[in-house]
């Protein structure tokens, strides 16, 4: 008896995702209700740079090959993170209160994409 693959629970097929995100998936994963979604242009040059960055650092399948979900949600939080940190190029944040001045690095790693990345990472050695 053949084993059949688990059904996608989302789409009740068991298709799936071939390659990476495309632009209008991750257009479509950064619009939420009531957000504004960035310039085309923004997100293009977001998704760019941040594929890049990931295949530095993963062990990325070609993008004509079947993607693990997990590098595929990694890659639409990467370009999330990007353009939610474009407001803020010094990842600095202060904020006055009652008691002096507190600042906070923002942006950075996300630690969901570091735990949705971590099976993928390159081990450096030397």
């Amino acid at each position: 008896m053949s084993e059949q693959p688990p059904e996608d629970e989302t789409t009740g097929t068991d298709e799936v995702p071939v390659g990476p995100p495309t632009i209008t998936v991750v257009t479509d994963y950064l619009t939420a209700p009531g957000t504004t979604v960035p310039e085309h242009d923004q997100i293009v040059q977001a998704y760019r740079a941040e594929k890049a960055a990931q295949r530095s650092v993963c062990r990325v399948p070609p993008d004509d090959a079947l993607w693990p979900g997990d590098l595929y949600e990694a890659l639409c939080r990467r370009v999330a993170a990007n353009l939610a940190v474009r407001a803020n190029p010094l990842g600095i944040k202060a904020g006055g209160g009652e008691f002096g001045t507190a600042v906070f690095r923002v942006g950075g790693r996300d630690a969901e994409v570091r735990r949705l990345e971590a099976p993928w990472r390159k081990r450096r050695i030397g």
